[in-house]
């Protein structure tokens, strides 16, 4: 099923709903401006990423790609599989220079298999 505006027009609703909050007290506590939040709402504004941030910040949510993804700004996590619970696991036992080295690679390893579909394309 795809994200569309109205399902995560009404995932804000509920989450105000479920706080007791006002659309602007949701903006106030996330640094959006009143005005923004009402045209997201109300669907004459596409939420960007600062939008998100915010709605994350209002909501108590410690990384903003939950809202991201539910704002189809960034594609839904993947199933966890057994070996993405493995090299989570794995990941955890290294350093962070470690860690990062490793997610350099990844990266550029992702980075190649899109140049490849693009050039078949």
């Amino acid at each position: 099923m795809g994200v569309t505006m109205e399902s995560f027009t009404n995932w804000l609703l509920e989450e105000l709903d479920e706080r007791g909050w006002s659309r602007s007290e949701a903006a106030r506590r996330g640094g959006i401006s009143a005005s923004m939040f009402d045209k997201v709402i109300n669907g004459h504004a596409r939420p960007g990423l600062e939008f998100c941030k915010g709605v994350a910040r209002a909501f108590g949510m410690p990384r903003p790609e939950a809202v991201m993804i539910r704002a189809g700004l960034l594609p839904p996590l993947p199933e966890e599989t057994h070996n993405l619970k493995e090299a989570n696991l794995l990941l955890a036992q290294l350093s962070d220079d470690e860690q990062e080295m490793l997610l350099t690679q990844m990266r550029a390893l992702v980075e190649r298999r899109r140049g490849l579909v693009v050039e078949r394309a």
